[in-house]
């Protein structure tokens, strides 16, 4: 049924990656090391370009981040997110799909956490126009609570499905 524990799961795991598009994965401060005040600030989002500085202070695009890979990885896992939800007739179905989601999930975290942010970080920090401050948001932890969500509703679908098989042998 559609009320049932793993829907929950899967309804958040779903609000989680909606949110991803609505806030930015890591926001950089461009400090003035003579004043110490911050002269700019850009951020790495998903759906708009990733952005950083130059020795002007003006905005260009990072050179080792794409976002376009994230972008589609979070776009599949949504929809397959919601079609999960509606497959609570077939769970040996909905298992395979949410363990899909949950790969495609760590993967996803996999390219955030293993880019090279932080090279292009010393890269403008080389070019002696200020220190680079990198801070991460929320679009950094969301998508390992929607891995956590997805792995509970599997957990859910499985126990689910043992007990329907159990009654089934009963009968």
């Amino acid at each position: 049924m559609i009320q049932r524990i793993q829907s929950i799961y899967l309804v958040l795991a779903l609000v989680g990656i909606i949110l991803l598009f609505m806030f930015p994965i890591a926001t950089f401060d461009l400090t003035n090391p003579s004043t110490n005040t911050i002269e700019a600030t850009a951020s790495l989002d998903l759906i708009k370009q990733a952005n950083t500085f130059d020795e002007t202070g003006c905005i260009y695009t990072f050179v080792g981040f794409n976002s376009v890979p994230l972008m589609v990885i979070a776009i599949v896992v949504g929809l397959g997110t919601l079609v999960s939800i509606f497959l609570f007739k077939n769970r040996v179905i909905q298992m395979r799909v949410v363990s899909v989601m949950f790969m495609n999930t760590l993967i996803y975290i996999a390219i955030v956490f293993l880019s090279r942010v932080d090279r292009c970080i010393a890269d403008l920090e080389a070019m002696k126009i200020g220190t680079v401050e990198m801070h991460y948001n929320v679009g950094t932890f969301v998508p390992l609570a929607v891995a956590v969500l997805l792995f509970l509703a599997q957990r859910a679908i499985k126990k689910d499905e043992l007990k329907v098989r159990a009654a089934d042998r009963l009968r």
